[in-house]
């Protein structure tokens, strides 16, 4: 399905981690899969220099599901406000595993970033992820309502930020003026052409995805709302603009190309940036892979093109 190889950097990177793990991700408890991704970001970050940003503060929105810590960065003079919410297959991740991609877009498009740090599986199953992700957005949109309004997000992060506005679109608000999503989870098609060509990977088998699917998609709850997985939805019509990020060797691959042509469709503007040679997760390899840095590079400016191109209200 790709003939472009993965960079050999990523390849050399990835081996930094160790062998992969033989134990099907069902066997491994929510705080070993946190622990794991902890590490695996001190080793993607080794040596990195800190990116600058003006103001960095923690502090806590008022959600329906009670406080929802978040981390706010805040440039001299902000172009919009974007909301991150950060990936993990609903299980791991943070603000901390994150702070170098979020400090890095709220640098370079000049914009205040609010990374949420949601509530995860299993200990909070659907919707409370999405909730809060919710939640956080209108809150956000509140921080500068005269400055355009996006949501962002990778894999995992990358569903919520699109659901986000699926509901929003739904529900007449908070006002979503764009979307950014990186290499998102869009729908649980397990036999599509990229799941069956990069299902074989050591570091994400596809049964280990489909694991981490079933948990969070799955369930009562997940199944009866339109919310769990963007591919769900009936109509993508009246959605903001979008920004999808697709890694070539990717098992997610065919259902972001698919949504991508669906809002396409649907007459939503899609800008889809196609990296042959990059994987799942390349956003937090870019401070030591020089081609994942290029790709970040390329999405910061896609992002600056869609804030450019937004006014927000009148």
């Amino acid at each position: 399905m790709n003939e472009t190889p993965i960079d050999p950097d990523v390849i050399a990177l990835q081996a930094e981690l160790g062998p992969p793990a033989s134990i099907p991700a069902a066997d491994v408890t929510a705080d070993q899969l946190r622990e794991g991704m902890r590490r695996a970001s001190a080793v993607y970050r080794r040596g990195a220099d800190p990116v600058a940003v003006h103001r960095v503060t923690d502090e806590f929105v008022r959600g329906g599901g009670g406080k929802i810590p978040v981390r706010v960065y805040r440039p001299e003079t902000p172009t919009s406000v974007i909301v991150y919410l950060h990936g993990g297959a609903w299980r791991a991740g943070g603000i901390d595993t994150h702070d170098v991609a979020t400090r890095r877009f709220s640098r370079d498009t000049r914009s205040v970033v609010v990374s949420v740090d949601y509530r995860m599986l299993p200990e909070h199953p659907f919707p409370a992820p999405f909730d809060d992700a919710y939640d956080a957005t209108a809150w956000a949109g509140s921080l500068r309502p005269d400055l355009p309004l996006l949501v962002a997000g990778d894999s995992a992060g990358g569903t919520l930020a699109a659901c986000v506005a699926l509901r929003a679109r739904d529900e007449d608000g908070p006002r979503v003026d764009a979307q950014v999503l990186v290499y998102p989870g869009v729908d649980d098609d397990f036999g599509s052409p990229s799941m069956l060509a990069f299902g074989g990977g050591p570091r994400m088998p596809l049964a280990d995805l489909e694991f981490f699917f079933r948990q969070y998609a799955w369930t009562e709850a997940a199944l009866a709302s339109p919310y769990a997985l963007p591919g769900r939805a009936a109509s993508l019509a009246g959605l903001p603009p979008a920004v999808i990020a697709i890694a070539g060797h990717d098992m997610l691959r065919s259902s972001e190309e698919a949504f991508a042509r669906r809002l396409r469709d649907a007459g939503v503007p899609v800008t889809v940036q196609f990296d042959p040679e990059l994987v799942h997760g390349w956003i937090e390899f870019a401070p030591r892979v020089p081609s994942a840095d290029r790709a970040f590079s390329r999405l910061t400016d896609a992002v600056n093109d869609l804030i450019g191109l937004t006014t927000g209200p009148a």
